[in-house]
């Protein structure tokens, strides 16, 4: 079957929901931008460090996918995993489904990791990324990606030219390793209101892990994982960059922030659009060849 209307009415609703969720951020004071060049988020950075902020209160927030990097290959990619998940959800008989449940999908994306290769959307990114670093600023990789992906995605930032762990922001009382980001019974111990927790919509946490500079959510909402590290951060953060490719996160974070009465310029970075949309509405026999070609290989070294 065909899922390219299914996309495109995802792709209405979608924007649908951007639209209010950018209306109600919109309504707070502060900044939330467009922008497909990440010299426009160290320009923000500088001009916090460099104007009434020291620049260990600046915190610089980063997303992975399609933000620090894209996949090398259409498959494993972050639309690719949307548009899995959609038919898992949405077309559970599709003939390109990889995975029967989610988890099982989790597993065929934590393959494609393992063996893949990623490179940034812009060849000047580490280089921009090394810059804002240098200014003494803290940095916090904030990701969908679980804990379970981590050794894959520190290997893909070395491989890039990216080092996190120099200029991580340190936090007190965060266990090493996976760990709960908050108890439904006790918010206020990481930091979250009853407010906050009906805001966000949490219920159960899902484990997490913060390590060189690294905080893997597991797809839990960025407003609140943010704000329960900031809980525990050593340093008096008063101001907030975020960078992220997906509008929703973007929008989370920047209310989250906000109403916390920190400052906040928060981007939407649009460099891979272009590609995401090429997915969306292309075919995707190649990226079905390509799964069951890999599929089909490992099967027989295996036997």
């Amino acid at each position: 079957m065909d899922t390219t209307p299914c996309l495109r009415a995802r792709g209405c609703i979608a924007a649908i929901i951007v639209a209010l969720l950018w209306n109600a951020a919109a309504s707070f004071a502060g900044e939330m931008t467009d922008t497909n060049d990440f010299a426009d988020v160290g320009a923000a950075v500088e001009q916090y460090s460099n104007n009434k902020l020291k620049p260990e209160q600046v915190l610089l927030v980063l997303d992975i996918d399609n933000t620090l990097l894209a996949m090398d290959t259409s498959l494993g990619s972050d639309q690719w995993f949307e548009w899995q998940k959609y038919l898992i959800d949405h077309e559970p008989s599709s003939k390109y489904l990889v995975a029967a449940t989610f988890n099982g999908l989790l597993d065929a994306q934590g393959l494609l990791y393992d063996i893949s290769h990623m490179h940034p959307p812009q060849p000047n990114l580490p280089g921009l990324m090394r810059r804002a670093q240098d200014l003494g600023i803290r940095t916090l990789v904030l990701t969908s990606r679980g804990p379970e992906f981590r050794g894959a995605t520190e290997r893909e930032f070395k491989r890039n030219g990216y080092e996190f762990g120099r200029s991580a922001m340190s936090v007190h009382d965060v266990p090493g390793g996976t760990f709960l980001p908050y108890d439904v019974e006790h918010p206020e111990k990481a930091g979250l209101t009853p407010a906050e927790m009906t805001k966000f919509h949490l219920s159960e946490p899902k484990p997490v892990s913060y390590e060189n500079g690294i905080l893997m959510t597991g797809g839990q909402n960025k407003g609140a994982m943010l704000l329960m590290l900031l809980h525990d951060a050593k340093d008096d953060v008063q101001a907030v960059v975020y960078d992220d490719d997906n509008i929703r996160h973007v929008a989370n974070v920047y209310t989250a922030v906000r109403d916390r009465g920190k400052e906040i310029s928060a981007f939407h970075y649009t460099r891979e659009d272009a590609n995401v949309k090429a997915f969306d509405y292309g075919s995707k026999k190649d990226v079905d060849r390509r799964w069951k070609q890999l599929s089909e290989t490992l099967e027989e070294v295996l036997q």
